[in-house]
């Protein structure tokens, strides 16, 4: 069943009768970083047939411009804030978005036709907010692809460097997910037998599990249920952790056709082909796309593969 990310949706408390209070909810509670702290280096690359190599990218310091009323492209928005719904620890003490570190995170984005305008801002706004937040718990930051753009973000760390990739593409076409989710499910498997191959002993290698979120506002054009099948039983056939790949389907816009194609993924694929479930979706909630909803998508998605292990 589509799994609802508002169910339980903690909140954080605030108080103002003293110093101190004020000092623990700052230490509990994300507060998006400045612009201009960020040093890192991350890579803008296209991989269109043109054989364009990847550029070094440093991302420029101060803030960005203010946010425009237009929807532009190009816009570069400052990031929704976020901070006071998402707590950094948990009830036992514990920081769930530590286990962030631990997997490849990557973003398939929708940039077909009807993704102009309003739904284009919402998801380059959200993955700003997330890239503020992820940068501060993983070194490798996150990875961006499109769904026909063959520009591409690798170490998004920073709300700058996600609104600057964004600004490169214009939403055009078709919604050919199966084609893309292809190219990057191939790609992540060369590597995962690779490292099998070449580590020694028995171990599974090196490389990270895979985290990989479909941002989509409608049905796809093309065929994704036999490219999962299939890379599902390579997994099955490799005796890989259930938890090595997760896709997670999340839907921008009230589509009624995009909800019944992103709800026969999650609840026909696994028993039907006899495969492990790699699949959840989140359906539209009435609420627009959030750096909120992403968090909470990308960790949920984690404990229910960490569940399926026991």
């Amino acid at each position: 069943m589509p799994w609802n990310p508002f169910k339980n949706k903690s909140k954080s408390t605030s108080s103002s009768s003293s110093v101190a209070a004020s000092q623990q909810q700052q230490q509990q509670t994300y507060t998006p970083a400045t612009y201009a702290s960020a040093q890192h280096t991350n890579t803008i690359s296209s991989s269109a047939g043109d054989g364009n190599g990847k550029q070094a990218y440093a991302p420029p310091p101060g803030p960005p411009p203010p946010s425009q009323s237009s929807g532009g492209r190009g816009m570069t928005a400052a990031p929704p804030s976020y901070g006071a719904s998402i707590q950094v620890r948990d009830q036992a003490g514990e920081d769930p978005l530590e286990m962030l570190k631990m997997y490849d995170t990557v973003f398939l984005v929708d940039d077909s036709g009807s993704m102009a305008g309003s739904r284009w801002t919402q998801a380059m706004n959200a993955l700003m907010g997330v890239a503020d937040l992820v940068g501060k718990y993983d070194d490798d930051g996150f990875d961006v692809y499109f769904l026909n753009s063959r520009k591409d973000g690798s170490g998004m760390r920073t709300s700058r460097q996600v609104a600057d990739l964004f600004g490169g593409v214009r939403p055009n076409g078709a919604t050919p997910t199966g084609q893309r989710l292809e190219y990057l499910l191939r790609d992540y498997m060369k590597k995962l037998e690779r490292s099998r191959t070449f580590s020694i002993g028995a171990g599974k290698g090196n490389i990270k599990p895979m985290n990989l979120i479909v941002i989509t506002d409608g049905a796809p054009t093309d065929d994704p249920e036999s490219v999962i099948v299939t890379f599902a039983k390579r997994l099955d056939k490799g005796e890989y952790p259930l938890s090595q790949v997760g896709i997670q389907f999340l839907q921008i816009g009230n589509d009624a056709q995009a909800k019944a194609a992103l709800e026969e993924m999650d609840d026909g694929l696994s028993s039907t082909h006899d495969i492990r479930d790699i699949v959840d979706t989140v359906p539209y909630s009435g609420e627009d796309m959030s750096a909120d909803i992403i968090i909470k998508t990308l960790l949920g998605g984690i404990n229910r593969r960490l569940d399926r292990k026991k």
